[in-house]
């Protein structure tokens, strides 16, 4: 069985009717089995609800998205940098090209 991608929306809602279910004295696992779901998904949602209620509804996730790669490119940048000129000088010579013109 594939497993459902509800919004933030239809999880909050989840989420409250199972506050009041336990509240009747009903157990998370007949909660999760009547919505087709896991315990332990419920029990995540449960921790998430603020998380959740600050959400836009119709967003199927509480993240952002793909983080940036400013960070990567910085580390890149950082390590071109930190190599020695004479390396890079050797490897364009171990190559075969002439990338430095004073040098012919």
């Amino acid at each position: 069985m594939a497993r459902k991608r509800l919004t933030n929306g239809q999880k909050l809602q989840i989420v409250r009717d199972c506050e009041q279910r336990l509240a009747n004295n009903e157990s998370l696992r007949s909660i999760a089995r009547s919505y087709g779901l896991q315990g332990k998904q419920i029990r995540n949602w449960r921790g998430k609800q603020l998380l959740l209620a600050n959400t836009k509804s119709t967003k199927k996730s509480t993240s952002r998205g793909a983080k940036g790669r400013l960070q990567e490119y910085e580390w890149v940048s950082e390590s071109w940098e930190a190599i020695a000129e004479v390396t890079i000088r050797n490897a364009w010579r171990k190559t075969g090209f002439s990338y430095f013109p004073e040098e012919e």
